[in-house]
């Protein structure tokens, strides 16, 4: 049996981040928002090695104004966090690249469920509640009055909560 002692010419080397992950989860990231069309929202979530997510949100053509623009209209409306999931997941179009995870909003969409003022399943909501309550129970936090507002779709919330960067490290609950 023949034994290789150089790699044929087409072999290729393996592809590894060199210096960190973040050329690589930047070049995903880049692609999924390549991959959408105008007035959408993509978010990213791309596993690290402690357990936690980094999350990464970005907006195709049109979509900051009209995502912001949704969020005027979602806190007056009094919409919540819980509306927000539902909301959102009933808009996601959702892919995977390995283990990392692309979610599209298509924001007309979203508009649509904020103006009607969709809240989400009561049943639902409740169970959102208990689990905010225990989560905080358990990292000694004191529980929420009630479940926050509206988090947002838009980049003037986000940067609210991320500051300049359009990256947010969030750590699973429980954590």
């Amino acid at each position: 049996m023949p034994v290789l002692t150089v790699p044929p010419s087409t072999a290729r080397p393996a592809l590894a981040p060199a210096g960190g992950r973040g050329p690589v989860e930047q070049a995903v990231v880049a692609g999924a928002l390549a991959a959408a069309g105008p007035e959408m929202l993509v978010r990213t979530d791309v596993p690290q090695p402690d357990g936690s997510v980094r999350l990464y949100a970005a907006w195709t053509d049109g979509g900051g104004p009209l995502a912001d623009h949704i969020d005027r209209v979602a806190l007056a409306r009094g919409l919540d966090a819980w509306s927000w999931v539902e909301i959102l997941t009933h808009s996601a179009h959702t892919t995977h690249r390995g283990r990392i995870e692309v979610r599209t909003h298509p924001l007309r969409q979203v508009l649509a469920d904020v103006e009607r003022g969709h809240r989400g399943n009561e049943e639902y909501r409740s169970s959102f509640a208990r689990i905010l309550a225990d989560d905080a129970e358990r990292a000694g936090r004191p529980p929420l009055p009630e479940i926050p507002a509206w988090p947002g779709v838009g980049p003037q919330l986000w940067h609210r909560y991320a500051g300049d960067d359009m990256v947010v490290e969030r750590h699973w609950l429980g954590r």
